[in-house]
């Protein structure tokens, strides 16, 4: 892992799935270490030391001890204080912003086994932190974080949606160690789910990197660990008990290695597990013990209550085993954990059936399948299975499937054309008279935010019938996979405007995906004559931005069917969204004859420009607002395309 991030515990969390306690340090950590920090915190006169002496602190410190909690408070007592100075720098600002983020998300793990929601309000406070100073790693470890709250709180489908999200930013900056990380939280759903098979080989692909590394922290040993218990934990739930046994055994060599003492453990539990499945009760029972002296949470020895009341239950020793799994239970109902609560009621009811005390078996029955459903274990399989599709896709994985759907539509092609000329005609129909209406409305009542949605919906009809008698040319032509291919993008669009068309407001992400489909349309209408290109400055936040729906489409409708029109191959469009002095501005060039060659067809343009520097003057107050068209030239002069840019006005929301 990067040395250059302080997370005490969050480092630990890639290891331990985001729990926390889990990481009880081994006596490994000399005294006199931890002082002489605790004297070198107390003496420092500049409180950049002093917070990065913190941060080595915290590291030293056991987090279930009080000084760990006061040493984390003071890392928002220094950014509190700086953050208010007029002084600090923005430099300074980045930097304690950032101290400010990694207490909340420290703050949040010590906070979790006792106040569920608190935790998820300090994580989003870090989250929101992280996303503001645009430190997407610590972002993307958050994001990741909270899944696995929130699939300790039995929220799966929220969670798996976490982890998805938090992939693709590690992707994004190419952070193998997180990418690993996220890889390790999808396949503990996957193992939720019994899907033993999937949670494997991704925790093979986290387990290949960590032991590429040459030169392995303590984290990079601890994480191994980890991964080696789960893989083996796969294969002991499909009873391959030799092989299990062999990972559990690697995880032990490395957790004994660190003094990582919570996973001793569980592996112990595990290896206990085996032997308890081999009939060899005596050993079994002697690895439970063994663990159960070991130092660890609550949650731990919860976990082992539950293995020995099972094998209790099995040696008919029932008043032992009631006791151990209402141990386990009563953990469960204080920490708030669903599972543990679920499998302590199961070999409850369990109990008292082979007890015959049938009014308590079926309560912990009842308790069983109450637990079962709030966990909503079927509703985290479909939300697995939507985000994995989703991202798929993202990656371009899903072409032999989309292949195969085009197929299909194209043997019912001709009943899908006349449908659909039937639904666009009604779409037609509604959008002139909703056109209409809106004008009326516009003349008595003469309110601003009609008058927005009016001057939106102005170009809708005109493409929609345009896009009409296309579809029926290319039934008439025969074209029937071009139909298909035709209609599904046109459909997807006129849903997007149907949308949009309400919305004062759309982010720049939906602007730019609707935009693209608009392109993709018209490539199929002028035969794929052009190609286009759309390009985001990094910097901009395409979520967190927001600007009026379609201001940006009459310009590149210009710019096709004008500025091309002399253009039989090759030519381009090239869109452009830019942040100048903190103001968006947007962009659109083609390589077409300019702004002199197109006098003829100068109507269509001028009331798009119109159109358009009304609505632009109606959202910005300011009547000179200015939308700039050049020609593009060469070195000799000569006219070789057009440009057209203005600035956007928009609302950032964090």
């Amino acid at each position: 892992m990067s040395q250059s991030k302080f997370y005490p515990m969050h480092k630990f969390a890639r290891i331990t799935a985001f729990i926390a306690f889990l990481f009880l340090f081994s006596n490994a950590y000399a005294q006199d270490n931890i002082d002489s920090l605790k004297i070198a915190f107390k003496n420092s006169k500049q409180d950049t030391l002093r917070v990065k002496t913190v941060y080595r602190l915290l590291v030293n410190l056991p987090p279930d001890e009080k000084e760990f909690d006061y040493y984390l408070g003071q890392i928002k007592v220094l950014a509190d204080k700086n953050l208010a100075k007029e002084s600090t720098s923005e430099k300074g600002k980045l930097f304690w912003k950032k101290a400010l983020g990694k207490y909340y998300v420290n703050k949040s793990e010590i906070t979790f086994y006792t106040n569920n929601d608190a935790a998820m309000q300090l994580l989003d406070k870090g989250i929101q932190i992280f996303s503001e100073v645009k430190d997407i790693s610590q972002m993307a470890d958050a994001i990741v974080g909270k899944g696995i709250f929130l699939r300790r709180m039995g929220r799966t489908p929220e969670a798996v949606e976490c982890y998805y999200k938090g992939l693709k930013y590690f992707e994004q900056i190419k952070d193998k160690d997180g990418i690993a990380y996220a890889q390790m939280s999808i396949a503990a759903v996957y193992k939720d789910q019994k899907k033993d098979a999937e949670a494997i080989a991704l925790n093979k692909k986290a387990l290949a990197y960590f032991e590429s590394i040459k030169k392995p922290t303590m984290e990079d040993i601890g994480t191994q660990a980890e991964l080696n218990h789960t893989i083996g934990h796969g294969y002991f739930n499909n009873q391959k008990y030799d092989i299990a046994e062999q990972y559990f055994n690697k995880a032990m060599t490395q957790a004994k290695q660190i003094g990582y003492t919570s996973l001793m453990s569980t592996v112990l539990d595990k290896i206990g597990r085996i032997h308890y499945q081999r009939g060899e009760n005596d050993i079994a029972y002697q690895k439970y013990q063994e663990a159960l002296n070991l130092p660890q949470p609550e949650l731990y020895k919860a976990n082992l209550y539950i293995s020995i009341g099972e094998l209790c239950i099995a040696e008919k020793k029932y008043a032992e085993a009631e006791s151990y799994l209402t141990q386990a239970n009563t953990i469960g109902k204080k920490l708030n954990d669903l599972n543990m609560q679920m499998y302590a009621v199961r070999y409850l009811n369990a109990l008292y059936k082979d007890t015959k005390n049938y009014e308590k078996a079926l309560s912990m029955f009842e308790l069983y399948k109450t637990f079962q459903d709030s966990i909503k274990v079927s509703d985290s399989r479909n939300t697995l299975k939507e985000q994995q599709l989703k991202y798929d896709f993202e990656k371009k994985e899903l072409n032999s499937k989309l292949l195969n759907q085009k197929e299909t539509a194209v043997k019912n092609n001709w009943l899908i054309g006349l449908s659909a000329i039937l639904l666009l005609v009604l779409l037609g129909g509604y959008f002139y008279y909703r056109n209409n209406k809106q004008k009326q409305a516009i003349t008595v009542l003469e309110k601003e935010q009609i008058k927005q949605k009016l001057l939106v919906t102005q170009m809708n009809p005109h493409f929609i019938f345009n896009s009409i008698d296309n579809i029926q040319g290319l039934i008439h032509s025969n074209k029937d996979e071009e139909a298909v291919n035709y209609l599904t993008k046109f459909s997807k669009l006129t849903r997007q405007i149907l949308e949009n068309s309400n919305e004062n407001y759309i982010s720049l992400e939906e602007e730019v995906e609707m935009t693209k489909n608009y392109l993709s349309i018209q490539q199929l209408l002028y035969d794929n004559k052009f190609s286009f290109n759309i390009t985001i400055e990094k910097e901009i936040n395409q979520e967190a931005i927001f600007l009026p729906p379609m201001l940006t489409q009459p310009f590149i409708e210009n710019a096709i069917k004008h500025g091309l029109s002399n253009t039989s191959e090759n030519g381009k469009i090239n869109i452009h969204f830019y942040l100048r002095e903190s103001k968006l501005f947007f962009e659109v060039t083609d390589n077409g004859k300019g702004f002199d060659a197109a006098q003829k067809s100068t109507s269509h343009k001028s009331l798009a420009m119109t159109i358009t520097k009304e609505r632009l003057v109606s959202y910005t107050k300011n009547q000179d607002f200015v939308v700039q068209a050049d020609n593009i030239k060469d070195n000799n002069e000569n006219v070789v395309g057009a440009k057209v840019s203005f600035e956007i006005p928009y609302i950032y929301e964090n």
